[in-house]
């Protein structure tokens, strides 16, 4: 008996050791991390869908508003350059097993730093043959900004390979059908700390600093490669029984597809600035008679 107790007791502890490591220490899981920088190609891409539910306290009478996001995303050799996608918002779902209300949908392009929205979502006039509008960032509302970069409200951006490894490494993981299954959660004073870009909080549009109180939980199924095939995040904001909760769903498909967005066509294109004086234009209040009628 004594001459098998060490060795039983040896495999017992390794076993556990395997299932409780780190994800970036498991033997032969892929790294999603270098899957997705080889993604990084002129002309390649991939499509994604998402819907983003908001719930603000289970007393609210609007919880579980939303956003639908369907689209694709081109790469370059410094990461995501281009995007086309189309969004709508989503009502509270009304029952279990029954559909939100869709609103009228709402297509955006951006091409580098230029993002075109479809001018149907402009309340007032628009002249004829102009299809898109040109904003400059600052006025295109928080979300939409958001939306332009990758297509995507996720809080977690996997194109930013600080943030990656920041987040495999606060995970845990494990192999499920078809690749793995990466789990875990980050302070927003941890993601700020990570991220390369300036996070913006959700809900109040400031930045995320040391002070903010927040967190992120995230599921992340990757295939055996380790290329990204759905991620689902909880960011929760504040504190207290009721936080502020938005919840993030996210599939990725067609990885590597060859996808080239090009800006739509000058002369279906208007500035705002132009937009604005157009509208003011046909507003023009008609003067006073001169006694010439």
């Amino acid at each position: 008996m004594r001459r098998w107790a060490a060795p039983a007791v040896a495999v017992l502890i390794a076993s556990v050791s395997a299932v409780m490591s780190p994800a970036s220490a498991q033997a032969g899981a892929p790294d999603p991390v270098r899957a997705l920088k080889q993604q990084f190609r002129n002309e390649h891409g991939v499509r994604i869908s998402e819907t983003t539910r908001y719930f603000f306290g289970k007393k609210s009478k609007v919880s579980g508003n939303g956003t639908r996001i369907s689209g694709r995303l081109q790469f370059a050799p410094s990461g995501p350059v281009a995007a086309d996608f189309t969004w709508w918002d989503l009502s509270s779902p009304k029952g279990k097993g029954l559909p939100s209300k869709k609103s009228a949908p709402y297509r955006v392009i951006r091409v580098g730093k230029d993002v075109y929205d479809s001018a149907n979502w402009y309340p007032g006039p628009v002249p004829d043959g102009k299809k898109w509008v040109r904003l400059p960032n600052k006025h295109r509302g928080r979300m939409n900004r958001d939306m332009a970069r990758h297509a995507s409200l996720q809080p977690i951006n996997m194109y930013d390979s600080s943030m990656m490894k920041a987040v495999l490494k606060r995970s845990a993981s494990k192999p499920v059908s078809g690749g793995f299954l990466y789990r875990g959660t980050m302070s927003y004073k941890e993601l700020s700390r990570v991220s390369k870009s300036t996070l913006v909080a959700w809900t109040s549009g400031r930045p995320i600093n040391e002070k903010s109180k927040g967190k992120v939980s995230w599921q992340l199924w990757a295939d055996r490669d380790g290329l990204p095939k759905r991620l689902i995040t909880t960011d929760t904001a504040g504190g207290g029984k009721e936080p502020l909760v938005k919840r993030s769903d996210t599939r990725y498909t067609d990885w590597g597809c060859h996808l080239v967005i090009t800006a739509p066509p000058a002369h279906e294109v208007i500035d705002e600035a132009d937009l604005l004086e157009y509208a003011r234009m046909q507003n023009t209040p008609i003067p006073p008679d001169a006694g010439n009628t």
